[in-house]
């Protein structure tokens, strides 16, 4: 059996998420479908992670075994040319048989991006969360860099995704300004669900409420989603890169 680990990039507007759900378009089954019949036999596929409805991918990983050999770029036009335009496989590679795409994942980094303008954009109103009012990118990043470290993330995820492991390490934190936009990045050795929409907007509503950046330690505390702010829309996060 080969395995095959392929990097996807995708636009996840007219997506309800990364993982197939019934009457549902979804990047996997689509995917699925298109090396289905590209192999004539059954394919599935195992990603780095989910995405929820209307968020990006940049760089998303996944895997699967077939007992077929295709050569890496025969696989990359084949997919590309039976995915709609909104799929973009970007790199094919034979790995070992031991990679996975899930648990061999050691950190993955997120990207948020928000258009900080005046005025919204009709060309981005589905790739990012539009601000009017300035947002100073120094002060956004303080009060980032206090979710920094291991801590119990119960507070900024949904409540169904607490099985037994609320507990994530998020290495760094960034907020760059390009142009008219803020890049933010958030890389961690793991994200619960909602977790960086959760941490983006709570910083946010602190940040423009001007409240003490001390009260984020009140709300790990809380272990509970309502003591934190608000989730920032899905269509301005981008899954960057997932790192081996």
């Amino acid at each position: 059996m080969y395995n095959i680990k392929c990097t996807v990039a995708y636009d996840g507007t007219f997506f309800a998420g990364w993982q197939i759900q019934k009457k549902a378009r979804t990047v996997q089954e689509e995917i699925e479908k298109a090396l289905s019949k590209m192999y004539k036999t059954r394919i599935k596929i195992t990603g780095s992670g989910r995405t929820d409805s209307g968020v990006h991918a940049l760089n998303q990983v996944f895997n699967y075994h077939t007992p077929a050999f295709i050569p890496e770029n025969s696989v990359t036009s084949g997919l590309n040319s039976l995915t709609s335009d909104d799929i973009v496989i970007k790199e094919i590679e034979y790995v070992s048989n031991d990679f996975h795409a899930t648990k061999s994942a050691i950190s993955k980094t997120y990207e948020y991006l928000i258009l900080n303008t005046a005025k919204p954009s009709p060309f981005y109103r589905n790739h990012c969360w539009h601000i009017s009012d300035y947002i100073e990118p120094g002060k956004l990043e303080k009060i980032l860099k206090l979710f920094e470290g291991t801590h119990d993330f119960s507070s900024f995820c949904k409540k169904r995704s607490i099985v037994d492991k609320p507990i994530r390490t998020i290495n760094t934190t960034s907020v760059r300004q390009i142009r008219d936009f803020l890049k933010i990045e958030i890389n961690a050795d793991g994200f619960l669900h909602n977790m960086v929409r959760n941490i983006v907007g709570t910083a946010l509503h602190v940040y423009r409420k001007k409240l003490n950046p001390e009260i984020i330690k009140d709300m790990f505390n809380a272990k509970d989603r309502s003591a934190a702010g608000p989730t920032a829309p899905a269509k301005g996060l981008f899954l960057k890169k997932v790192y081996y």
